[in-house]
C-alpha cells in the first residue's frame, strides 16, 4: 500500500480488498492530491471493511492486511515487531479464517510455541497483535486471561550500584550508561538518539530533551522522530558531571548525535565490559537500576514517573522497580525483632522465665 505519484501530480493508492471467485485478487485504486490524503482514503475504505469478509480471509491473510494498513502511520520499530511476530510466532493457527477460529485452537499454538521454548510475553505480543487483526475485521476472540501462557521469566535481581558504577566509570561505555542510569532511565534507543542540540539551559540548570529514538532494525540505523510513547517525550537535568563528559567529545555542529556508535558496538563494549568483571545485566537493565535505585531512596512515585517516561506506576511497579535481597532481609529483621519480643512476653506472663 505504498502511495505513487503519478503523471498528474497526484498520488495513488492501490489496495488489495480480497479475491474474485476465480482466485484473481481484487484490486481497489484511490487518487489523492497529496500521499497523506490518498493513504487516508485507503485506510478509510479498509476500517468499512466492505469487500472483505471475515468468514473467507485466513488469519494470515488479515495479519498481512493488518500490517499492510498501518506500514506508513507506526513506527518502523513496532512495524518490525507485527512482521516479526506474524512470520514466526501461532503459526498454528495462522491458516485458519477468522470466523473459524475457536478458543482451543488458539490454547494448542500456544502450546505448540511454549514447548519451542518461546516466552510469556513473546506468545502474549503474538496473540495481542491476533487479536487487534481480528477485532479490525469486527471479529471478538477470546481475551488473554481465558487462555493458559507459559509462566512469566522471574526477573534477576539487580547487582548493587555502587558495583556497576565501579565498573563503567572510566570505561569506553561511561557516557552512554550513565545517561540511561543517571538521567532519567533512558533506553539504549533514546541515548542513541540524543543530540547537542537537545541540550538547553532554563532558570540557570541545563536540561536535555528526549524527543527522538534511533533504532537498529536489521543492522541498519533509523531515527524515529518520536519516542515510544508520548510519555517518554520528556526534559531531564543534565549533572555537570554528565555535561563535562558531553562536551569532551569532538563533533562538527550541533545536528551531531551525541553517542556516535552504532548500536552492535555499544552493546558489544558494554556486555564485554561486565561479563569481565562478573556481572549480569543487560542495558536495558540500567532503567530499572535507575527505578529501583530512585524507588529506594523514597523519590515519589509521581517524579519517577515523569522522569522515566512510564505512562503509569503498574508497569513502573511490575517491570522495573526490583526489590533487592538486603532490602527484604532489613525489613524482615525489624518482623523478626517484633515477633521475637511479643514470643518473650507471652513466655515471660506463661511462666515467669526468660527466653
Amino acid at each position: 500500500m505504498k502511495p505513487k505519484k503519478l503523471a498528474s501530480g497526484n498520488y495513488r493508492v492501490q489496495l488489495i480488498v480480497g479475491k474474485d471467485e476465480n482466485g484473481k485478487r481484487i484490486v481497489k485504486s484511490f487518487t489523492a492530491e497529496s500521499e497523506w490524503q490518498a493513504m487516508k482514503m485507503a485506510e478509510d475504505y479498509k476500517k468499512l471493511n466492505v469487500d472483505i469478509q471475515p468468514a473467507k480471509i485466513s488469519v494470515r491473510e488479515a495479519i498481512n492486511a493488518y500490517i499492510d494498513s498501518k506500514r506508513y502511520v507506526i513506527a518502523p520499530t513496532t512495524l518490525y515487531g507485527y512482521e516479526s511476530l506474524a512470520k514466526n510466532r501461532l503459526l498454528a493457527i495462522q491458516g485458519y479464517t477468522l470466523t473459524d477460529l475457536k478458543t482451543i485452537d488458539i490454547q494448542r499454538a500456544i502450546n505448540i510455541d511454549a514447548d519451542q521454548g518461546m516466552s510469556y510475553k513473546t506468545i502474549k505480543s503474538a496473540y495481542a497483535l491476533i487479536r487487534s487483526v481480528a477485532l479490525l475485521f469486527e471479529v471478538e476472540l477470546p481475551s488473554i486471561r481465558k487462555l493458559r501462557l507459559p509462566p512469566k521469566t522471574v526477573k534477576d535481581e539487580l547487582p548493587p550500584l555502587d558495583k556497576v558504577l565501579n565498573v563503567i566509570i572510566g570505561s569506553s561505555v561511561e557516557l552512554p550508561c550513565l545517561l540511561s542510569v543517571w538521567c532519567g532511565g533512558m533506553r539504549i534507543s533514546e541515548v542513541r538518539g540524543l543530540k547537542y542540540s537537545d541540550i538547553y539551559e532554563e532558570d540557570g540548570s541545563r536540561y536535555i530533551h528526549v524527543r527522538r529514538a534511533r533504532v537498529c532494525i536489521n543492522g541498519h540505523d533509523v531515527v524515529e522522530n518520536r519516542n515510544k510513547t508520548e510519555q517518554s517525550t520528556r526534559d531531564i537535568p543534565i549533572p555537570d558531571y554528565i555535561y563535562n563528559l558531553i562536551q569532551r567529545i569532538p563533533h562538527k555542529n550541533k545536528d551531531d548525535f551525541i553517542i556516535s556508535d552504532n548500536y552492535g558496538a555499544l552493546k558489544r563494549r558494554y556486555d564485554r565490559l561486565l561479563k569481565k568483571h562478573g556481572l549480569k545485566m543487560t542495558f536495558h537493565d540500567l532503567r530499572a537500576q535507575f527505578a529501583t535505585t530512585m524507588n529506594g531512596l523514597g523519590v515519589e512515585k509521581e517524579v519517577l514517573e515523569k522522569l522515566g517516561g512510564w505512562a503509569n506506576s503498574k508497569v513502573l511497579d511490575s517491570v522495573y522497580i526490583r526489590t533487592p535481597k538486603q532490602r527484604i532481609r532489613d525489613s524482615l529483621k525489624v518482623f523478626d525483632d517484633y515477633m521475637y519480643g511479643v514470643i518473650r512476653d507471652t513466655r515471660t506472663k506463661k511462666t515467669g522465665d526468660v527466653a
